[in-house]
Parts: C-alpha cells; sequence; structure tokens
C-alpha cells in the first residue's frame, strides 16, 4: 500500500473523465482534504457530481496512486464576479 504525508496538486481522473480540479489531501494510509475547483462552469460541474456522487464511494485516480474516496460535505461561494466550489474528502489508496 502506498502511504503519502501530503498530496497536493492539479489534475485527477474519475471514472476514466480527467478534471483539472485542485486537490489538497493529507495523511497517512487515510488522507483527509479537498478537492476544489473556481469558476461559474466548473463550480456548477463539481456541485452536480457531488450530488449524484454523495453517499457512495468513487474512485479516482491521482498521479500514479488509485484512490477511493468518500464524499463528506461540500462548500461553494457565489458572488457577482466569482464561484467557487470545495468538496470535503476523506481517502484511501487503493491497491
Amino acid at each position: 500500500m502506498m502511504a503519502f504525508k501530503h498530496l497536493k496538486g492539479r489534475g485527477l481522473t474519475i471514472d476514466g473523465t480527467y478534471e483539472s480540479w485542485l486537490y489538497d489531501l493529507e495523511g497517512d494510509a487515510v488522507m483527509n482534504g479537498y478537492l476544489f475547483v473556481d469558476g461559474w462552469e466548473e463550480a456548477k460541474f463539481m456541485r452536480a457530481w457531488y450530488e449524484r456522487n454523495r453517499g457512495n464511494p468513487v474512485f479516482v485516480r491521482v498521479l500514479n496512486c488509485n484512490l477511493k474516496i468518500r464524499l463528506v460535505g461540500i462548500e461553494y461561494d457565489e458572488s457577482g464576479h466569482y464561484s467557487s466550489s470545495r468538496v470535503k474528502v476523506i481517502a484511501e489508496c487503493v491497491v
């Protein structure tokens, strides 16, 4: 099993589809952190993705690591000039 202390960057693959979302995960075998995106369309897409997948494990590929993530919650900001979404996750490496 792979273990990371801090995994941070941009770009992950979900169900074979690449998303340029930011990720920031910390921990050992189990990591806590966030997936983040900004921009009107991107934030709207992430919120819809969260609603479709909450309550179910989601399999994601980050760098050379396959992760099983659980969606814990979502925060979003919509102002007149800016929009962003941030999903709280718990992630585990899958061998």
